[in-house]
């Protein structure tokens, strides 16, 4: 892993934010590293593909991209278990514990592990995903409550990019009575000194191609209690991206590498990154760019960069919302030929 320095909540003060390069984080949808429990071990799989082309193999044809960058996050949705025993549902998704050393070769630097997969193999199965990420000392983070008891874990991330101090949060399926918890989290990682807290959330309805309406209102209450960036995937398709009081709204960052890709997914995806100037106020929000992507299904798996005008305009328009929506900025028009926007006074520059 590249330039980082993560720590699952040990609220220390650290150095203040000092003037110095711009920061550029970025982000990437779902990673499913594993199968469906009924496909594992199918030739030409995810972890058959995994054991014939070695560990490096899902993200070999985008990392140079994400370790260009100052920091990375992830949605790892999969379980890393050897149980057999699972929920009823569809598709369990699980790979040996063995398989979280892919994150090593990733250029990712933190992973999401609260999502609607996370408890696929029950509790214990989860309590393996976490034994499996803190025996290669990879940093994780989320938070799984029910009636307002934490189930599984409370994992705050603080991590330091450059002269900055990220803190970030994960909740999944996220109700009007989680906005208290998530506010206070919220503030215990602003106490702690971050300069930029992002909040994941799991969220919104599957193959849907636009947030609902609910969304808007609980985007603006999470960056109204505090936070920069909120992150958002679960539909496994693209979404539109908005902006409000100068934070940035990432409604579905779709799939990225996934080892059970329905022929419903969209496979369009994307490395979304937020570029910040660092100022005596702290970091300011000055760039939001996307390298479009897509990902591929059985027998390959990997997410590749797109280099066709077209192909790339076409996941452009995803991202742009083509309704108005009280107090909130989408992206321009101009961002449908460049992937670029820049970012003036919290807002995009039209």
């Amino acid at each position: 892993m590249k330039k980082l320095l993560a720590l699952c909540l040990l609220l220390c003060l650290l150095p203040s934010l000092a003037l110095g390069d711009p920061l550029t984080l970025s982000f990437v949808g779902d990673c499913s590293i594993g199968e469906a429990i009924q496909n594992k071990g199918d030739e030409n799989g995810y972890t058959w593909m995994l054991d014939h082309n070695g560990y490096d193999w899902p993200f070999s044809l985008v990392r140079d991209y994400l370790e260009a960058d100052d920091f990375t996050f992830a949605n790892l949705e999969v379980v890393f278990t050897e149980r057999t025993r699972h929920l009823n549902k569809t598709f369990p998704l699980v790979g040996a514990p063995k398989y979280a050393q892919v994150l090593l070769y990733s250029g990712v630097d933190a992973v999401n592990t609260v999502n609607n997969h996370c408890f696929d193999f029950n509790v214990e199965g989860y309590r393996d995903t976490m034994d499996a990420l803190d025996a290669i000392d990879f940093p994780h983070f989320g938070s799984v409550y029910v009636n307002n008891k934490s189930q599984g874990q409370d994992i705050l991330l603080t991590a330091r990019a450059g002269n900055t101090l990220i803190g970030a949060l994960g909740f999944t399926y996220p109700q009007d009575s989680d906005l208290k918890l998530i506010g206070s989290r919220i503030q215990q990682l602003r106490e702690a000194g971050c300069d930029l807290v992002v909040v994941a959330l799991h969220w919104g309805k599957e193959t849907h191609a636009m947030p609902e309406s609910w969304q808007y209102t609980y985007a603006r209450s999470v960056i109204d209690l505090g936070a920069d960036i909120i992150w958002g995937h679960h539909p496994h398709v693209l979404q539109p991206v908005q902006f409000y009081h100068g934070g940035v709204i990432m409604y579905s960052t779709g799939n990225f590498t996934f080892g059970t890709m329905s022929s419903k997914v969209d496979r369009d995806t994307g490395i979304f990154q937020l570029t910040y100037e660092e100022s005596e106020n702290g970091p300011v929000l000055s760039r939001f760019s996307v390298i479009p992507c897509t990902t591929t299904g059985k027998s390959d798996y990997r997410p590749y960069e797109l280099t066709e005008p077209e192909e790339r305009q076409r996941v452009f328009k995803k991202l742009v919302y083509p309704k108005e929506v009280k107090n909130m900025q989408n992206l321009p028009q101009s961002f449908l030929q460049t992937g670029v926007c820049d970012i003036v006074d919290g807002a995009p520059a039209q």
